[in-house]
């Protein structure tokens, strides 16, 4: 099976692109636990409001078909109906084949072992050795797509900053020892195999407890996607 791509052109009687591009995105949503769609992103440009633009990337043909065959609900019908209500004319289509790039994943086999330990602790490089160890296990897996972390804080130490994402959605276990963590305004106690989700724009910072706290944390990588908070913590916070 191979990837398929489309692009579709919904042009909107005058006024009316902005309610055309609520019910597209309305549609994204619902398409979220879809098997086999892997992008259906809405688009508009300034210079033409009433054009909305939809990219579409699908894990094969199979999972598109599959697709179309639930726009045939009620729910479905209802939703198209609407769409067509508000068109200047027939929406256009245009099919593509994917072939790579950034964000394409074309699927593959085979895996990869690494132990955790045998991959460089960058804390020190940093100049962060003193507060405890950071391996970061994507590149060494040869991870394309999960980015992968290993760290443990000192007994009492407070990580240097905070940070949060502008895409990646984290998940952060704690394997041992005892903490708090740092959510936006809100602190939290933490244990091991206490499970954190943390949604991208949640800015975090960790804390170890009196016997230290070690913890991994997984989520889509996205390179450059972090953003610093040198003064997340409170001052005696």
């Amino acid at each position: 099976m191979s990837g398929v791509g489309r692009y579709v052109k919904f042009t909107a009687q005058p006024g009316s692109g902005e309610e055309v591009a609520v019910l597209l995105l309305d549609a994204a949503d619902s398409l979220r636990d879809v098997a086999g769609c892997e992008l259906y992103v809405v688009n508009r440009t300034a210079s033409e409001p009433d054009v909305v633009w939809v990219t579409e990337l699908w894990l094969s043909q199979e999972a598109l078909d599959a697709s179309l065959e639930q726009l045939q609900t009620d729910e479905g019908k209802a939703r198209i109906g609407q769409v067509m209500a508000l068109l200047a004319k027939p929406p256009e289509l245009t099919e593509l084949a994917p072939l790579g790039g950034v964000g394409y994943l074309a699927g593959g086999a085979g895996y990869t072992l690494v132990n955790l330990e045998d991959v460089e602790d960058v804390a020190p490089r940093f100049g962060f050795g003193d507060q405890g160890e950071a391996r970061f296990a994507n590149r060494p897996l040869g991870a394309v797509s999960t980015g992968l972390s290993h760290q443990r804080l000192r007994p009492g130490v407070r990580q240097a900053f905070g940070h949060r994402h502008q895409h990646a959605e984290e998940v952060f276990v704690v394997l041992a020892g005892s903490g708090r963590v740092k959510i936006g305004d809100e602190i939290r106690d933490v244990r091991p195999l206490d499970a954190i989700r943390i949604a991208p724009s949640e800015p975090r910072a960790f804390e170890a407890g009196p016997d230290g706290l070690e913890f991994v944390v997984f989520g889509p990588h996205h390179t450059g996607d972090a953003v610093i908070d040198a003064n997340f913590w409170p001052p005696g916070g």
